[in-house]
């Protein structure tokens, strides 16, 4: 375990201490329960966060203690096997360590040094270099804020000059082997460490990209600190104030915009005192792409008082290109955040009334961060802190802000007395004290410790190529400076001097291993072909190229009384709502009603005895509830036996029918999910039938509507599939007549 801070500790104890005592010390079947921990205080590199290096001896003596006392074996083996470097840089390394100022905070206690490391991947080559640092310029010292600028005096500074010369030569080294008989590098095995967060970071991004080199950041930033998501919320304050000229003109030249900076300056210089809304509305169609940002604008700012954030947002990447346009420009990276911006419009939609204005506001005031996962296979060269580097590693790693310092004191420190955490307030130097002074020594000691373990990390993530490099500081460098460091360990090692090319005079120093052999060179490029297969292996068969059948959707259930699907034809005619409304449903509501009575009827009467149809039929019908006359209930039920009694349709109702028949199969090429009133299978016959309630039956005369005879085909087809000898009688019975309609396909 590493970065574990004391609570973490105190569970892991508590959760592991009953191993040893008593019974629970073995398992059921006799042997005794082990402890296994592996643990590298050297990494622990998250003190921010409560990690505390010195926790892990702690737990190891209390573990001892509790192993020892219950008579079982303690064993504490070291591991000094590298399987990520090569020996180059595991020499760079224990040189660098082996300096009193480094080792500070990576000793264990008892130990004058750290344990050497072996690496193991002997005789596979590598390299490490330390660049001379850029020198400081001179109008650093001289920081005047009142001078007036004689020229572009920010690209002439050390840092400039560093990201510059950086962004050249790994545009260079990319596609090119390290060294001789190795696969070439790739720009996603690259890999830029920086302490922290600081200007450098984002000159070297912006000079990576104007080489052309793919970039991924790493480091995690606001979330409106992106460009991509500045430009859509710069979109969407044009949308709710297109009278902001200035605004409108920045998102005109935005990606989403896709107007030249040229193009825009003949759109707005003569316009006068007209909005340049106005200006872009009027004149639109005399460019094409004054023509393309104003058709998006408008299909946009039409829907902007009603349409929720994440609708306009999701239009605006989505069906006007603006993701496509944003990735065009800014590179892969802008994905990310375009995609956090929309998941932080549906949580804002979440949480409050959905109004772009309102979740402008609330995403200005927010404190949303965004954070590519370094994990991601990616083939673009990875920027980011070295703290979140531990885990990773890469073939080619740079170091290029090396010489930064300790950061400043604080002014509350904290100093346990008598059992209690006090603060103690630090006013400043005129004011010392032995306790402040103490504790003052005590929180740079941590620091400096913390800093080196940090530079352990930085230094073990490069496999085969390790670059340190840096800038003169204002003021003089400190001797426990990352670069001071580096050097030293590289002067141990007697390091060869090599002539710098790189823009400024110095010497750089190398310590290199030329591979012994081709056989172990690291996997080969990911966009090599690969080689062909023998002949003896014989060919893919042909259905291998062959592209797969089509398959027709699943169709929704066809239930012919619920004609709903669109490729069955019209639904039949219908009692309208507005006659209902209008109070003309006195005849066809009671009609309407008086067949969804006969569709129970008919469903559950042949189920009793034939001799107390009538009867059952009548107590059925006369429930207040039906609404019925005496008349009606009459001609109702003999409007119902006399289906139930008809020649034709009485196998239907006999002994050994079915009611609420499933049917399931392929017909037509489309899958039937139906299910039938009535179904009987006899020895020569497949008879069934579906009951129509609330729908007119047709005229005499007139033909059974289309919908109805296609959906009864279909069931046809699925029978006939099943017993392809049988006769098969399809009927529908309108129970508004009662009719009946024989319904014929073709075979």
């Amino acid at each position: 375990m590493q970065d574990t801070s004391a609570a973490q500790w105190e569970i892991a104890t508590a959760l592991i201490e009953e191993f040893f005592v008593g019974e629970s010390a073995r398992e059921m079947e006799g042997r005794p329960r082990t402890v296994f921990a592996v643990g590298d205080f050297k990494q622990s590199i998250y003190a921010f966060q409560g990690a505390d290096p010195q926790g892990l001896f702690g737990a190891r003596d209390r573990f001892r203690e509790m192993v020892l006392g219950a008579e079982q074996d303690w064993r504490t083996p070291e591991i000094g096997v590298s399987f990520r470097s090569v020996t180059p840089v595991l020499d760079l390394v224990d040189a660098v360590f082996t300096s009193p100022l480094a080792a500070d905070g990576l000793r264990e206690p008892g130990r004058d040094s750290l344990p050497p490391h072996r690496s193991a991947r002997p005789g596979q080559g590598g390299r490490v270099e330390l660049w001379p640092l850029v020198p400081k310029d001179e109008k650093d010292a001289i920081d005047d804020p009142w001078a007036a600028p004689s020229g572009n005096a920010g690209q002439s500074r050390a840092p400039q000059k560093l990201a510059d010369t950086l962004a050249q030569w790994i545009a260079v080294q990319i596609g090119k082997p390290p060294q001789s008989g190795q696969a070439p590098l790739r720009a996603g095995e690259v890999l830029v460490l920086v302490p922290r967060r600081s200007a450098f970071l984002r000159a070297l991004i912006r000079a990576l990209k104007g080489q052309g080199v793919e970039v991924a950041t790493l480091v995690g930033v606001g979330l409106t600190d992106s460009l991509a998501v500045q430009d859509l919320m710069a979109l969407c304050h044009a949308l709710l104030l297109p009278q902001d000229n200035l605004t409108l003109a920045a998102v005109l030249t935005s990606p989403f915009g896709g107007v030249s900076d040229a193009s825009l300056m003949d759109l707005a210089v003569e316009r006068g005192e007209r909005p340049l809304w106005t200006v872009l509305r009027e004149r639109h169609l005399e460019r094409p792409e004054w023509q393309s940002a104003w058709e998006r604008l408008s299909a946009l700012q039409t829907r902007i008082d009603f349409a929720t954030p994440y609708q306009i947002l999701a239009d605006a990447l989505g069906r006007h290109e603006g993701r496509a346009r944003a990735l065009a420009r800014l590179g892969p990276e802008a994905a990310e955040p375009l995609d956090d911006l929309l998941s932080a419009a549906l949580r804002f939609e979440a949480l409050h009334a959905p109004s772009m204005q309102g979740f402008l506001h609330w995403l200005d005031s927010s404190s949303l961060t965004v954070k590519r996962e370094a994990e991601a296979e990616i083939d673009a060269v990875r920027i980011m802190t070295v703290h979140g580097s531990k885990g990773l590693q890469a073939r080619l790693v740079i170091l290029p802000d090396m010489t930064g310092e300790v950061q400043g004191e604080t002014k509350l420190l904290w100093t346990r007395q008598s059992g209690l955490d006090l603060p103690v307030w630090m006013p400043g130097r005129e004011l010392p004290s032995a306790l402040g002074e103490k504790l003052k020594e005590q929180e740079k000691a941590a620091a400096q410790a913390e800093r080196n373990r940090l530079l352990y990390v930085a230094l073990t993530r490069a496999s085969d190529w390790l670059v340190v490099c840096g800038w003169e500081p204002r003021r003089k460098q400190s001797e426990t400076s990352w670069y001071a460091l580096c050097a030293a360990g590289f002067a141990q090692l007697g390091a060869t001097n090599h002539p710098f090319e790189g823009g400024w005079e110095g010497e750089y120093l190398v310590i290199e291993a030329q591979p012994e052999s081709v056989s172990h060179t690291p996997r080969e490029s990911a966009s090599a072909l690969p080689a062909p297969m023998p002949a003896l292996f014989g060919t893919a068969p042909g259905w291998h190229v062959l592209p797969a059948p089509h398959e027709a959707p699943l169709t929704r259930p066809l239930a012919p009384s619920r004609p709903e699907n669109a490729s069955y034809g019209a639904a039949p005619p219908a009692l309208s709502p507005l006659q209902i409304a209008a109070g003309q449903e006195s005849g066809r509501r009671r009609a309407l009603n008086r067949g969804t009575l006969a569709h129970r009827l008919l469903q559950w009467l042949p189920d009793r005895d034939e001799a107390e149809w009538r009867f059952l039929a009548e107590d059925f019908l006369a429930q207040p509830a039906h609404g019925l006359a005496v008349e009606e209930i009459e001609r109702l039920v003999t409007q119902v036996l006399a289906v139930l009694k008809d020649e034709m349709l009485a196998p239907l109702f006999a002994p050994g029918s079915l009611a609420e028949q499933p049917i399931t199969g392929l017909a037509f090429g489309q899958v039937v999910l139906g299910q039938v009133d009535r179904l009987r299978v006899t020895e020569n016959r497949v008879m069934l039938c579906d009951f129509k309630t609330n729908q007119y039956p047709p005229r005499p005369g007139q033909a059974v509507p289309a919908a109805y005879r296609r959906q009864m085909a279909a069931y046809g087809a699925v029978l006939r599939q099943l017993y392809p000898d049988h006769e098969l009688v399809m009927a529908l019975v309108w129970t508004e007549g009662p009719t009946i309609s024989l319904v014929e396909t073709e075979e």
